[in-house]
């Protein structure tokens, strides 16, 4: 009876693993490097980022262009402003193997703990056979990794003024700045496809076994590198003494590096029938590895459209951003190495290379936005403000030929605050935190759809010198989310630390 139940269960990961297949993407973690990065919008202005990304109502100086630009009436004279970034990213992968009862030897393979155990023999001392022996890999490769990267960067640039047109009070501004950080990375060495302890969606259990099942055991890597700077004009308007309407335009355009890597590790072959061979796995070699390098550039016209309600001890701020469209269009080479049908061994100079060209264009349609804002000044030393910002990713349309589909499933919305204390006219000390809310799904999440989430922690300070400011910002942020599958876990994390400067003349 135990048996039959243990076999039941193994059927039922086989299942699902077939019907992956017919998904053309065995596990989702380890999908094709296509439009990820693309949901990082970046927060400008290097006080807001001090006071946890509230920009809606709390902006006031020329940074105000890029976010709510209604917030440029606050200005008193023409300010020019410089920004740039110092970055830190740490990114890791730990995993967790759960042993399967009938073949222990899968977890171990996968976890690289082989090699540890001695070669086991028969009663008369000679070596198993291939389907009874304990598999090895053939690659000193293990499941955990970690990697760093760091980056300096031009942030942002702009200068605002305002103006007396016709007896009307009115601001303008121009700038550029970082519009969306498309950088991403993400490796997994134990890819399978199919993916044999695939949990979401539920097991169906099938009557009638099959003999063998086949699956690709191999490495992947992908990575993008890459920033869409937005160029933006805009104007503040005002309708009432305390009322303020602002428009800005943001003209994005950019372009990033792509980069998709495959090793094969090994072909597996799992008896699955009822003879005595059921229990047993065997792992043969593969020599194929396949590369993907190439580019991607992005354009598209954002618009915003901000108010500004201010009174003495409070601001209540609104921003929209209508839908727009965003292009990329990408093109690359693929160069594979092939020697799989070649017996074994193969000398490296019969490696077969295969190359060639791809290229295509992907529209992303976001949906419409908004953001309300809310700034208390209890006290000349006091600033308290709040955000809550919507901006329904799941509702963003890639479309593709004549293809569209919503691959993101953010339908939350986020909460930012943060508080600044002046102890002086010279200083002014800063803190704040905001979510920060993915527009993927960790695998095999107990509530299907939940978007990982992570947040980020900041504090920085303000130095006034007669005309010249100067605003320091420093960024920590964490994002921990776990892949999650009959066979294994896959701990996942992502930490950033991010400095940023900005300094301001005003005339």
């Amino acid at each position: 009876m135990k048996s039959s139940l243990a076999q039941k269960i193994y059927l039922s990961i086989i299942a699902v693993s077939l019907c992956s297949v017919a998904r053309s993407i065995a596990q989702p973690a380890a999908g094709p490097l296509d439009i990820q990065g693309l949901d990082q919008q970046v927060i400008t202005g290097a006080r807001s980022r001090a006071m946890g990304g509230t920009t809606t109502a709390n902006v006031n100086d020329a940074s105000a262009l890029f976010s709510n630009p209604a917030a440029l009436s606050r200005l008193q004279s023409f300010e020019l402003r410089v920004g740039g970034l110092l970055g830190k990213t740490l990114r890791q992968q730990k995993q967790e193997w759960v042993p399967y009862m009938s073949d222990p030897g899968l977890s171990l393979l996968f976890e690289g703990l082989t090699d540890s155990i001695p070669v086991p023999l028969d009663s008369l001392g000679n070596p198993l056979p291939p389907w009874k022996t304990l598999q090895r890999q053939y690659d000193r490769l293990r499941p955990n990794w970690d990697r760093s990267s760091s980056a300096v960067q031009p942030f942002s640039l702009v200068a605002a003024l305002p103006l007396t047109i016709a007896g009307m009070n009115i601001s303008v501004g121009i700038g550029a700045s970082q519009a969306i950080n498309l950088d991403h990375y993400y490796q997994n060495n134990n890819t399978l496809s199919p993916y044999l302890g695939q949990l979401r969606p539920d097991p169906k259990i099938i009557t009638k076994p099959v003999d063998t099942v086949n699956a690709q055991w191999y490495q992947y890597i992908r990575e993008r590198k890459g920033i869409v700077y937005g160029i933006t004009p805009g104007i503040a308007l005002p309708l009432l003494r305390v009322l303020t309407l602002g428009g800005s335009a943001t003209i994005l355009t950019g372009s990033s590096d792509d980069n998709e890597q495959r090793v094969e590790r090994g072909h597996l072959y799992l008896a699955t029938n009822n003879k005595a061979t059921a229990d047993d796995f065997m792992l043969d070699t593969v020599y194929y590895q396949q590369s993907k390098v190439g580019t991607s550039s992005y354009s598209g016209t954002m618009f915003t459209v901000g108010l500004l309600f201010q009174q003495d001890r409070y601001s209540i701020g609104l921003t929209i951003k209508p839908s727009y469209t965003l292009t990329r269009t990408w093109d690359r080479d693929v160069t594979s190495l092939d020697t799989t049908q070649k017996p074994f061994p193969v000398r490296i100079d019969s490696l077969t290379t295969r190359s060639y060209h791809e290229s295509g264009t992907e529209h992303l349609k976001f949906p419409l936005a908004y953001s309300l804002g809310l700034v208390l000044t209890p006290t000349e030393r006091w600033t308290i403000a709040f955000d809550y910002e919507v901006r329904n990713l799941i509702d963003m349309e890639l479309s593709i030929d004549d293809s569209i589909s919503h691959p993101w499933v953010n339908t939350k919305f986020a909460l930012r605050f943060g508080a600044e204390y002046r102890p002086s006219t010279l200083l002014a000390l800063r803190a704040g935190y905001r979510e920060d809310i993915q527009a993927f799904s960790p695998d095999g999440s107990g509530v299907i759809g939940e978007p990982a989430r992570g947040g980020v922690y900041s504090f920085g300070a303000g130095l006034t010198f007669g005309k010249i400011l100067i605003d320091l910002t420093y960024e920590y942020s964490r994002l921990k989310y776990q892949d999650i599958y009959q066979s294994n876990v896959n701990y996942n994390t992502r930490e950033q630390h991010q400095f940023i400067m900005e300094a301001a003349y005003r005339f």
